[in-house]
This record gives structure tokens, sequence and C-alpha cells, in this order.
């Protein structure tokens, strides 16, 4: 398997934008790292933490509550009322498509979780461009039988948003695409401009619902595909898709191919035909494709 490129800007570069101002030791961070951070973890009272695939680097600098509330200021662009909305749903996606999870206190109020306060932790997950890493899966959309529906499941940082963001950009150069890009991570849009490349004929609905966001497409943009991240859609917004046409491309959380079909959510989709194949993401690559041709009856295909 040739390998993957990178975009040539360092997205690390890009992540720490805020939290250099407060933590500035993690712009002399060592370039290797820099290039394959994954994740940088900032809690109070600890070293700041940088992740690179299996392994942990611990920096020498300890944030203490008062840096970490300076933090999120500055990620909030010293305006926390603005992404309350945000910080209640658990992240903030940063310019660039990374995103910011928070951890703290919960507040509730008027039956639900209103906010968070007294914030402990931020763990910053850098989102990269691999250009090539769908490469394994345009076959299925390169044949008169082209698939019409997708799923791309793996566990947590296998690089499911990675491939599923390339595999938007190639086939957004073919087909009419609407991308539902609800934690706004995908396409990262920024002032109604992409930041990231998810192809030349794709529409982004960014910050829209899953199921807000679908049905909006079906209705006003007649796309080819609809590609969404995170399974989550109701069943109306499904299949209105799949009775309009639209090939559905997602992503879910599964260890496995046979896990994700166990899955009482993933297996409802499944049955109402919006899904054709599933393909297993390992390690930022594609393992293996199975063809749904009956509930019974399918194919493995192993790559």
């Amino acid at each position: 398997m040739k390998k993957m490129i990178e975009s040539k800007t360092c997205e690390y570069d890009t992540a720490i934008r805020c939290a250099v101002r407060i933590f500035p030791g993690l712009a002399s961070v060592p370039n290797a790292i820099r290039q394959t951070a994954e994740e940088i973890r900032i809690r109070s009272g600890y070293p700041i933490i940088i992740r690179t695939g299996m392994q942990n680097h611990i920096t020498q600098i300890t944030p203490d509550s008062e840096m970490l509330a300076e933090c999120i200021s500055a990620i909030c662009q010293n305006s926390l009322h603005t992404y309350e909305k945000d910080i209640a749903n658990g992240f903030i996606t940063l310019y660039g498509g990374h995103r910011a999870g928070l951890c703290g206190t919960a507040v509730y109020g008027n039956g639900g979780l209103q906010t968070v306060k007294n914030f402990s932790s931020i763990n910053i997950r850098i989102a990269r461009q691999h250009y090539g890493a769908a490469r394994d899966l345009l076959p299925l959309f390169e044949s008169k039988c082209r698939s019409r529906g997708l799923l791309i499941v793996g566990r947590a940082l296998s690089g499911k948003t990675t491939i599923l963001r390339d595999l938007c950009r190639c086939i957004g150069g073919m087909f009419r695409v609407s991308l539902i890009d609800e934690r706004q991570e995908i396409a990262a849009v920024y002032n109604g401009k992409p930041c990231l490349d998810v192809g030349l004929m794709t529409d982004v609905f960014s910050g829209y619902g899953k199921s807000d966001g679908i049905i909006r497409a079906v209705r006003c943009m007649s796309p080819d595909y609809i590609v969404t991240d995170e399974l989550g859609a109701d069943a109306e917004s499904i299949r209105q898709a799949v009775n309009s046409g639209s090939g559905l491309i997602m992503t879910a959380h599964a260890d496995s191919i046979e896990e994700a079909y166990r899955n009482e959510g993933i297996r409802t989709v499944i049955d109402s035909g919006a899904i054709q194949h599933i393909a297993l993401v390992q390690s930022h690559r594609i393992t293996a494709v199975k063809q749904l041709i009956t509930a019974e009856a399918n194919a493995v295909c192993t790559i």
C-alpha cells in the first residue's frame, strides 16, 4: 500500500493557536512530535501531555486552575456566553477543524445540562488531512454498480473522520455531495469557507443537526451522496434520503464489522436499505469491506 500524503501545513501549530498564548512552551515542542501529535491533554495541577500514536510525551508545563480558565477563555474568544451551548455539549470546534474537549463540574437546570463550571481539563484533538487515506474505498464509487450506502466503522481515534473527509474530497470531484458537518470538524468552515478540502462539488451544512441537515439537503441540493459522521440521524430523515435516491455515507463506533452488525441502532439503518457496504478502519487504514447482499447472505473482502 502506498503511503498516505499529509497536508503540508503543520496542523499542530493551528491547533495550539489559542493555548500557546497561555502556555508558550507548547511552541517549542520537537518537530517530530508536532508532526505526529494527535492530542494535547491539559489538566489542572498536572503536566501537559502530548499524545502521538500509542506514546504519551510528558512536558515540563504544569498549568494551575487559573491558567486553565484563561486557556478556555482564549478558546472561546473571551466570550464564554457565546459558546455556552458548545460548552454544555462538551467540546468547542477550533479554527482548522481541531476540537477542544472540556471537562469540569456540570450545572443542571430546566430539566437538562445547562453549562459547565470549574473546568479541570482540556483535550485538544488535532485534525489532520491525509490525502489518499480513502483510496481503498474509491472502487466502490467508480463502477456502474456503485455503492448507494457506506458505513465506516472503527474505534475512537482509529481514523474514521480522516478517511471520511478524504472520501468526501474524492467523490466530491465526481458527484454532487452534501456534507452534514454537525460538529464542524470535517470541513471546518470558517466565515463560510471550508478550511479543509472536502471536494469540488461538496456543499457543506455546517453546524446542522444530522436529521435537519439530511432533510434540507434532500429538499434543496439534490445530492448524489449525503455524508455525515457519527451515525445519529432519525429514521424519517434516513427514509427521505433513501426515497430521494441519494446515497448515504456515515461513520459509527465499533471495534469490528461483526460488532457493528450487532448494534441495534446500526442494524436499524442497515435494515432500512440505506447501507450496502460496511468498511472497517484500524490504525488509519481500511482493513476490510463487507458487502451487504441480503440480511442473511453477505461477502467479506479483506484489503
